[in-house]
């Protein structure tokens, strides 16, 4: 489940990466591309640009190595991106649908299957 929420705020191989990265607390594009060749084909050019592109939106830093290699980690824990990004979302939702998202969102936690004893003691406090 949570692989999905990455999705949605990340591309299919920018997810693939950052699992990675997010694994191995830091990579160079190298390591990478060794750990993905495992599944598929892609070349060490694609690597290379997606991380450099995810270093340009600030969810990854990255410093050279005595080689020139750049070494790439993290700007946040995958939690901590997690909840950024949801939270980013829910607001995006609230200042564009207001109480219909909330509603909305009532009523989908309560015909799922998420655990909900955690969202009704938190609805408890608003009352």
């Amino acid at each position: 489940m949570v692989k999905n929420k990455i999705t949605s705020s990340l591309g299919s191989l920018e997810k693939e990466i950052m699992e990675i990265i997010w694994k191995a607390k830091t990579a160079s594009v190298r390591f990478v591309l060794n750990k993905l060749s495992k599944k598929r084909a892609i070349a060490y050019t694609t690597i290379m640009t997606t991380m450099s592109r995810l270093h340009a939106k600030g969810i990854l830093k990255r410093y050279q190595d005595a080689s020139g290699a750049y070494i790439y980690t993290p700007t946040e824990d995958k939690q901590s991106f997690l909840a950024r990004v949801s939270g980013n979302m829910i607001n995006s939702l609230l200042n564009n649908y207001g109480d219909m998202a909330v509603a909305q969102f009532i009523d989908i936690l309560e015909n799922s299957h998420y655990n909900t004893a955690e969202w009704r003691r938190k609805l408890k406090k608003i009352k």
